[in-house]
């Protein structure tokens, strides 16, 4: 029987995720949302869902970005659903999964509007370009994960009703 605090969670964690990597570094996205909003609505949704994959957690470790821009918009976005998921989910694993479902579906809906607009994928899945792709993902990944966390934790266990 599925949890529907579960996928209320769920739901409400990837709602904010199309707009709270825009509210948090609005002065970089929008820019691109006036120069396609016009054009194709498609690219305006891809640019605002693959806007919480852009900071490259790798950068902190190769030395080219300081530990001041280790707490990007995009990483604090992450945080924000995962914790917003993992709060209404209520409870720790409950917490964990909401988040994790959410960056999982948000990558697909990613994924899946970029093909369909002909956007080129290979271009972000090779050369130096692959590195910051994948520390993207992973940086959203861990985000989330850690917000689901804490905001599981906060809301205490989840009550089973038999």
């Amino acid at each position: 029987m599925i949890s529907y605090r579960l996928l209320l969670g769920i739901v409400v964690g990837i709602v904010f995720s199309f707009f709270t990597a825009f509210f948090f570094n609005m002065e970089e996205i929008i820019i691109q949302l006036q120069l396609y909003s016009q054009i194709d609505v498609l690219k305006v949704i891809i640019i605002l869902v693959g806007a919480n994959f852009k900071f490259d957690l790798f950068s902190i470790f190769t030395g080219s970005s300081t530990i001041i821009d280790f707490f990007s918009p995009q990483l604090l976005a992450s945080i924000f659903i995962g914790y917003l998921s993992g709060t209404i989910s209520k409870g720790l694993k409950r917490g964990f999964l909401a988040s994790l479902l959410v960056i999982i579906i948000d990558f697909l809906i990613w994924m899946l509007l970029s093909v369909i607009s002909g956007e080129d994928l290979m271009a972000l899945f090779q050369g130096t370009q692959l590195s910051v792709t994948i520390g993207g993902i992973l940086t959203a990944f861990i985000g989330s994960t850690i917000g689901g966390l804490i905001g599981g934790v906060i809301s205490g266990p989840y009550e089973e009703v038999y």
